[in-house]
């Protein structure tokens, strides 16, 4: 189990309710919790805040597409190691190639449950640490 004490997720997807209830959720936790509700404010919160992760939606956002974000994000040193984790609709295998593609570390389906949530974050950062 990782120690969320302080740690910063920052929560990328249109729907603003996801966010929201997500957020109080990790809040709750000891997340700290960053919030974006489209590609553009994403990417900008990112670069300035560096969250430990990124939860990331990977379906139709307006302007930058999730894996539009990923991308960039990778391509920019301070960034690119943040682990991503997507968010998707999709029960497909498409959605897992994406992510595999898009150097995600892994992707949830919607709708999610907090502990779902909780433990696919836990799961990344402790990949990351150890």
């Amino acid at each position: 189990m990782v120690d969320s004490n302080g740690l910063k997720v920052l929560l990328v997807d249109d729907d603003v309710n996801l966010v929201k209830t997500a957020g109080i959720f990790l809040k709750d936790e000891g997340y700290q919790v960053l919030e974006a509700f489209n590609g553009e404010q994403g990417l900008v919160i990112a670069t300035r805040d560096l969250p430990d992760v990124i939860v990331l939606d990977i379906e139709m956002m307006p302007g930058i597409s999730g894996p539009e974000v990923c991308h960039k994000l990778r391509e920019q040193p301070q960034t690119a190691g943040i682990p991503i984790i997507f968010l998707t609709a999709k029960v497909d295998l498409d959605a897992m190639e994406a992510t595999i593609d898009q150097d995600a570390q892994g992707y949830l389906l919607k709708p999610m449950s907090g502990y779902d949530l909780l433990d696919k974050i836990d799961e990344v950062l402790s990949e990351e640490t150890g």
